[in-house]
């Protein structure tokens, strides 16, 4: 065959394999972005071909490429879709993919971060599972964890914040309470291992125990974290807190502030915003710690046996009367320095769930959308998610085996911390 008939064959069915390309692409992921991108391509090729063809006589023995290399932009959108460790291997391949990659990894960054799924913890918080929510798009994350069974034999997650998981993790043969407490990034799969911390006891002599850690992560700066510890006596009033820093790499320890009738139960409600750490506790209040400057507070509920949490960059309280009404209040602290509740909602939850009467059912609201007017709620077969702003009700998850969910939002920064 000769070679210019050869040359037309072969951009021929170049032209066709992109066309089938894109029509897929539209029809499996919807990117009408890329499918449009691919098109003009085609067009491209075709010209191309036209013109490689029609020079062909004037450049006789000049050697010519037949079809172009897809352009870098094409490729960004076309690998976006990628997981990211399969990106880093393609960073490998040759100069010009490690730069292409790069500016994907700053895509990434800079890309507005968005709810990607829900992590459901089990009764016994011995499992987890990851529900994923962005239908038509691969879930960015292994539930599995994989990326840490090379080096750990059982695994535990003990918290979720933001992007982050805080999980216990055993190596092979060792003993029930020999463990590392690691923090990891399942969208990077990086992880690190944190230092062990050494509890002095109390000048009476009464020792002091090691209660929960809380994992902490500040949504305007997504590339450090802090590790929270805190620390009781044995009637389980908090003496001292314990701060691990991934900036610095260490644990500081700090004497308890706060008043002697401070009790934080296990498990206990923990939000991290603007520098602050806040913690529920039993008397129907909020201690804070703000960790740089050690400013010690407290701020009352705006009802008893309240919940929190964090949306659009404010603190949130919530109260579910499981009575027969079954009526849900959410607060918002719109003057934090005054500690001032403002009403945001209020819904019957068993209109929610379709239902007119609560039988033996228990309703409990799980979580709120970090940065949407978004709730969860289940009733401990179901769980849904309820818009304040529009009132719609959509179905996540009917599994009965799960006590609790956390959101997570992916994030591609990189760390400050030192880690694998």
């Amino acid at each position: 065959m000769a070679p210019a008939m050869l040359m037309c064959v072969v951009v021929c069915v170049l032209v066709y394999g992109l066309m089938c390309v894109t029509a897929w692409w539209r029809l499996v992921c919807g990117c009408d972005e890329v499918a449009l991108a691919l098109s003009v391509l085609s067009s491209q090729c075709e010209c191309r071909r036209f013109e490689w063809y029609m020079s062909k006589k004037r450049k006789k023995g000049h050697e010519q490429k037949p079809v172009a290399d897809l352009p870098d932009d094409v490729l960004i959108v076309i690998l976006s879709r990628v997981r990211y460790r399969s990106l880093c291997r393609f960073k490998c391949v040759s100069k010009q993919w490690l730069a292409l990659c790069s500016e994907l990894d700053v895509l990434h960054r800079r890309s507005p971060r968005t709810l990607s799924g829900l992590y459901y913890f089990a009764d016994d918080r011995d499992g987890l599972s990851f529900h994923h929510l962005t239908m038509g798009v691969p879930p960015v994350v292994d539930p599995n964890l994989s990326f840490l069974r090379g080096s750990y034999q059982r695994i535990t997650a003990e918290e979720c914040c933001g992007s982050l998981l805080l999980c216990a993790c055993w190596k092979p043969y060792s003993q029930r309470d020999e463990y590392d407490y690691v923090v990891c990034n399942p969208a990077t799969e990086k992880w690190t291992v944190l230092p062990p911390m050494e509890f002095p006891d109390e000048a009476d002599g009464h020792r002091l125990i090691r209660a929960e850690l809380y994992l902490a992560l500040d949504a305007v700066n997504p590339s450090s974290f802090v590790v929270v510890e805190t620390v009781t006596n044995y009637i389980h009033q908090i003496r001292e807190l314990a701060v691990y820093s991934s900036e610095t790499g260490r644990w500081t320890s700090m004497k308890s502030e706060w008043g002697p009738r401070t009790i934080v139960p296990g498990y206990a409600d923990f939000i991290y915003l603007n520098g602050t750490v806040h913690f529920g506790t039993l008397n129907s209040s909020i201690v804070t710690l703000h960790i740089e400057g050690r400013i010690w507070k407290e701020i009352e509920m705006p009802h008893m046996a309240c919940s929190i949490g964090q949306s659009l960059g404010c603190l949130h309280a919530w109260h579910l009367n499981n009575s027969p009404d079954c009526q849900l209040s959410v607060w918002v602290l719109e003057d934090y320095d005054r500690g001032n509740w403002t009403l945001k909602h209020t819904v019957n939850v068993l209109g929610l769930f379709g239902r007119h009467c609560r039988k033996d059912e228990t309703y409990e609201m799980m979580a709120i959308h970090p940065k949407y007017n978004l709730i969860f709620l289940t009733d401990e077969e179901i769980t849904i998610s309820y818009d304040m702003d529009n009132q719609k009700v959509h179905v996540i998850s009917t599994s009965k085996e799960h006590e609790c969910c956390v959101p997570y939002i992916p994030c591609f920064a990189k760390w400050l911390s030192v880690g694998r």
